[in-house]
């Protein structure tokens, strides 16, 4: 039977026919995502990417030696951490809230921290488990119990390895310890190389210069393909990448803009990059549109040095400071690689746990209520209809997805409304970095009681961005995208209420011109005690009640003494011999500016001209015949030009004839400039003239730069 249509009605049919044909188009036309814009990030970077806070562990030979950078010749019976704990080391890191740690398992010394089969000179030679033991295996080993990514430093430079600047070397010995480490231990996130290379060294007992071309030398196309096997999804680090750059600095601080893509200048192929050979100041900033992506890692340590020396354990970084270096590595799009040194005993110090675990708790914190989740969105254009791009994205877990406009449409804005005044400090915005860095400028407004105002603005978003404002209390926020490359794609803006930091009030102490140390501070229902020439402090120490004098050189560690017997953190300050009369001179001339050498205080900078051949001398005559245990040199801590990286010292009695006591090098002063001593030994000590001999120094000018000199 031929069903019959006579009852039909026309307006039924076309609008039967209109359904179809919107259903047909929404499925077979589902609108597109945008099309990347410049390069965008490997599987591997995205997964670096999302880590953000890791740690570093220098921990080798140079922890016994109390130096920074070992010569090549000390003895491997050194290494000997008495009570190795690697599951404490491992825990403390991961209670700052890190989520991985990368080892130094070769210094520029040229001791491997594992029984590797390239060199004797390692740990089977050591007295520590009786040459059974391996610091990686047990590093990476409680990396995994606890849940943290593990990765490894290798030196390129060795300074012990006789074959150092010989192919041999970099084809052979090296790529095989690199092998041994990517094979043995696991899964490795970061595979770290180190812009030092070449140089003064002990090169299997030749105490020489060896000098390299860093571009050619380490073959580094080969390098990459010895890595690329084994770890596929290890990123690479160096000074310029190819993968992660240094950002230029040793503070832990990226640039205000930091962009993740980057065209390194100094050496523009990057299928061919030299170690180091790049201008490193450019890393803290990036390059918009660059060539490659290659984001910022910003390396810092809890402490002065990378490795662990008793005199600094009263100069651990407060977690304020901490906090501040969060977010202006984090916080600028950049990730925080942040060094713990064991001590000798192979544990982390107690001051540096404390501290690691109140920045987690910190963390924790922050991040513990995101007061955008619950907010209505709305935003000023959305590409469609289809949820992948919708404005409520920005809300949810997912750093993928995300708000996006329609293709042209590179500005924009978004709003966010709480269901009540909500009081908060932190705004975190992301990209979908999948599809690349697309915005530029940004503004965040809050809306306060019906009046929008200016919370915080800045350039690049990239994989993070942490906006640090004043406490405000707000019915809305609204994100203003002002200027960009391509269609907005926002992934995530958060809002959070920091908690308040530990209050760090310390015990001030200086010492005037006369002698006399004075301490000042005030801290409710506490007193202030002190010790000279320790570093601890307990409820036996010293009161302070006045300013007592010290003219000998030594160490002054003072603290608040509360009620119940606790102490605040130690301060301590150490003191060169007081000069007194005492004149400072290059070669014979004297000169006024001597005086900010001998002040103690390294804001006041030398500047004294030198010759580039390294024979113009500074002399110091301190007008009478003493012992001197000594030197320490101050670099200036503003401006790395200038500073003395090696030098000869010589001491007299007489000022006519000079005996040398040392020559040497300040190790890593240029990235960084911390003090240098430089010990006398006993037989040497006693003496009235000292002369200084700048060998070589930061840069090519012709100036050299001293903050201090203290005689110790």
């Amino acid at each position: 039977m031929i069903p019959s249509f006579s009852k039909f009605h026309p307006s039924k049919f076309l609008f039967l026919l209109s359904l179809l044909l919107c259903c047909k188009t929404s499925i077979g036309q589902k609108t597109a995502s945008p099309v990347p814009y410049g390069v965008t990030p490997s599987e591997r970077l995205l997964a670096w990417h999302e880590l953000e806070f890791y740690g570093f562990i220098h921990f080798t030979i140079n922890t016994f030696t109390d130096k920074e950078w070992g010569y090549g010749d000390e003895s491997p019976t050194l290494f000997n951490p008495t009570h190795f704990d690697p599951d404490q080391i491992v825990l403390s890191m991961k209670a700052a809230g890190m989520k991985a740690i990368i080892l130094t398992a070769k210094h520029h010394d040229g001791f491997c921290l594992w029984p590797t089969k390239t060199t004797e000179h390692n740990i089977t030679k050591s007295p520590w488990k009786n040459g059974k033991g391996d610091v990686v295996r047990e590093i990476s080993d409680a990396c995994r119990r606890h849940g943290l990514k593990f990765g490894v430093y290798l030196s390129p430079w060795d300074r012990n390895n006789e074959h150092y600047a010989t192919p041999h070397y970099v084809n052979t010995i090296f790529q095989n310890q690199l092998r041994e480490l990517l094979t043995n231990y696991g899964p490795v996130f970061e595979v770290w190389f180190d812009g030092a290379n070449g140089g003064d060294g002990y090169y299997g007992g030749k105490r020489e210069e060896r000098k390299i071309d860093r571009i050619t030398y380490y073959n580094l196309d080969e390098l990459w393909n010895v890595i690329r096997p084994l770890q596929p999804m290890a990123c690479i680090f160096s000074d310029l990448g190819p993968e992660i750059r240094w950002v230029g600095n040793e503070s832990g601080v990226a640039g205000e803009t930091c962009w993740p893509t980057y065209t390194p200048k100094g050496r523009e192929d990057i299928n061919k990059p030299g170690l180091g050979q790049t201008r490193y100041e450019e890393g803290q900033f990036g390059t918009r549109d660059g060539k490659y992506w290659i984001p910022a890692e910003c390396d810092v340590s809890i402490r002065p040095g990378w490795f662990y020396h008793e005199s600094e354990n009263n100069r651990v970084r407060s977690v304020e400071n901490l906090v501040n270096l969060y977010f202006k590595s984090v916080g600028h799009g950049a990730s925080m690689l942040l060094n713990i040194p064991p001590s000798r005993k192979g544990t982390v110090y107690p001051t540096d746990s404390i501290t690691l675990a109140q920045m987690g708790n910190y963390l924790q914190r922050l991040y513990a209520v995101n007061y955008a989740t619950t907010a209505k969105v709305k935003a000023s254009a959305v590409r469609s209809s289809d949820q992948a791009f919708a404005p409520e994205n920005v809300r949810d877990t997912d750093r993928y997805s995300y708000w996006g406009t329609p293709d042209g449409v590179t500005t924009g804005e978004i709003t966010l409304q709480f269901s009540k005044p909500t009081t908060f400090d932190v705004v975190r915005l992301r990209e979908n970095i999948k599809l690349g860095v697309r915005s530029d400028d940004w503004e965040i407004w809050a809306q306060v009681k019906g009046q929008w105002q200016l919370f915080g603005k800045g350039t690049a978003i990239g994989a993070s961005r942490l906006v640090k404002g004043p406490k405000v209390t707000a019915d809305a926020i609204k994100v203003s995208i002002t200027k960009g490359k391509a269609s907005i794609c926002i992934s995530d803006i958060g809002v959070f209420n920091s908690p308040e930091l530990p209050k760090e009030n310390l015990p001030v102490i200086s010492r005037d011109q006369k002698g006399q140390v004075h301490i000042v501070g005030e801290s409710k229902n506490a007193s202030i005690v002190y010790e000279k020439n320790r570093n601890d402090i307990s409820a036996t120490s010293t009161p302070y009640q006045a300013p007592f004098v010290m003219t000998e050189s030594g160490s002054v560690s003072a603290a608040f003494l509360n009620k119940d017997g606790s102490t605040s953190r130690i301060s301590t300050v150490t003191f060169g011999i007081l000069p007194q009369n005492w004149v400072l001179y290059k070669n014979q001339a004297t000169t006024d500016a001597k005086q900010l050498a001998l002040d103690n205080n390294p804001k006041t900078v030398w500047l004294v001209d030198i010759n580039a051949q390294g024979t113009d001398a500074l002399i110091l005559d301190t007008q009478k015949s003493q012992v001197i245990k000594g030197v320490s040199y101050v670099p200036d801590p503003t401006n790395g030009q200038g500073n003395i990286t090696h030098y000869a010292l010589y001491g007299s009695q007489n000022g006519n004839d000079w005996q040398l006591i040392q020559e040497g090098e300040f190790s890593n002063i240029e990235a960084n400039p911390r003090p240098q001593r430089v010990n006398i030994p006993k037989d040497k000590g006693q003496l009235r003239y000292l002369k200084l001999v700048p060998k070589r120094w930061v840069g090519n000018g012709h100036q050299v730069r001293i903050a201090d000199l203290l005689l110790l």
